[in-house]
């Protein structure tokens, strides 16, 4: 990406709710198998720890699962 590029991401993850959280955890192995998908990654992290700036999360609602992530170049 070049300098003051942005990458925007529409991205489903881990729920920050315990239960929730637990809950995808479990049945994470089975949707993978079934749909090719993780769904209990922790997303806004990795972008966090990737040498991207994090410029916006969004909450899009279902309990924390979805976020729209705005992040750039860190310079």
């Amino acid at each position: 990406m070049k300098p003051g590029g942005q990458v925007l991401l529409l991205e489903h993850m881990r729920s920050a709710n315990p239960v929730l959280g637990a809950l995808m955890d479990a049945v994470n192995p089975l949707v993978v198998r079934m749909m090719g998908a993780n769904i209990n990654r922790r997303t806004v992290e990795n972008v966090r720890v990737s040498g991207l700036k994090l410029e916006s999360v969004e909450d899009l609602g279902m309990g924390g699962i979805f976020k729209l992530i705005v992040a750039g170049v860190s310079q």
